[in-house]
């Protein structure tokens, strides 16, 4: 069934002044639907500002040369001079981080735009679609919709966006029609071999060693199904290494022989354990995930669940189970 897209055009006849919103540590999918739909809007006259409730990841600095994404913080007045807001790559509370609160105050329209199967009321309307392999492959239709071409930034940051969130074009929601929106947002100024590089190839020391620290620790479990691993808060430090330099870990537990589900449990300041999951397949992870308040895709999910680590992992590998 065709998405309807009408709650999009009706906020853009009625409204000029947009905020974009996206999950807690954005991810090229989040970040690169935040900064197309950005460039969509402008290129209809309005403005949009862009906000994230977390710290900005580093390893994406390049789609943001000139920092124009916003840290949120108390006191900012971007939820206030806002009269639409677009939250895009997640339709949760809990993947709101700072911006939770005052997008739960605020009384302008809001429309979640997502791929992702989990999602809660958050006061507005939505466009979901499941079966799409990226957000930023509606921020595309969305263009398409409007008669528009994104920028050459612009069809980079979503080029990243699609390739980033099919694994380099390796998951299973990879097709046809993936490659073809790959090759039209190259040829309308995405460099592939850039973002390649700027995504793969610019590992930190302290990034290197924080990953030899969790490949030490990978434990296998439930006849070899199930491989885990640990992060600890005194591994940031003694590494060097940022929480954000975690991302993609996960991918190296599930590329393990035999192994189904790949797990990586994260220790966080506040005493909570961040876990990621990652599926072959044969496993739903989105739906052990949703057991703890969190969520995702039946290939890829994450969760938040109460400390210390050996707590949350037995209480994950019993959900595994």
């Amino acid at each position: 069934m065709p998405l309807d897209w009408s709650p999009f055009l009706d906020l853009v006849r009625r409204r000029d002044r947009f905020l974009l919103l996206t999950h807690v540590r954005p991810d090229a999918d989040a970040l690169g639907s935040q900064i197309g739909m950005a460039d969509l809007l402008r290129q209809l006259g309005k403005s949009a500002r862009i906000v994230i409730g977390s710290t900005f990841p580093e390893r994406y600095r390049f789609l943001d040369p000139d920092r124009g994404i916003e840290r949120f913080a108390p006191g900012s007045d971007s939820f206030t001079t806002a009269n639409a807001i677009l939250i895009l790559d997640t339709g949760t509370w809990g993947q709101l981080g700072d911006c939770g609160p005052p997008l739960r105050e605020s009384s302008v329209p809001k429309l979640v735009i997502d791929h992702h199967a989990t999602q809660n009321d958050l006061g507005g309307s939505r466009i979901v679609d499941v079966s799409a392999e990226a957000t930023g492959r509606l921020v595309c239709s969305a263009f398409d919709l409007m008669q528009k071409t994104p920028s050459p930034a612009a069809a980079e940051a979503l080029f990243a966006a699609l390739a980033m969130d099919t694994g380099w074009f390796r998951h299973s929601s990879t097709d046809s029609d993936t490659f073809d929106l790959a090759a039209k947002l190259t040829g309308w100024g995405a460099n592939p071999t850039r973002v390649f590089d700027e995504l793969y190839e610019r590992n930190s020391l302290a990034r290197m060693r924080l990953q030899g620290r969790m490949l030490d620790r990978i434990t296998l479990a439930h006849n070899g199904r199930v491989a885990y691993s640990e992060i600890f808060l005194k591994d940031f430090p003694e590494t060097g290494a940022h929480p954000l330099d975690t991302e993609d870990f996960v991918q190296l537990l599930r590329s393990l022989e035999g192994v189904e589900v790949g797990v990586l449990l994260i220790e966080q300041l506040n005493g909570e354990v961040k876990v990621s999951f990652r599926s072959r397949g044969k496993v739903d992870v989105s739906k052990v995930a949703e057991r703890f308040g969190g969520g995702g895709h039946r290939p890829a999910a994450g969760a938040t669940l109460p400390g210390p680590i050996p707590e949350a992992r037995a209480k994950v590998l019993d959900a595994l189970a």
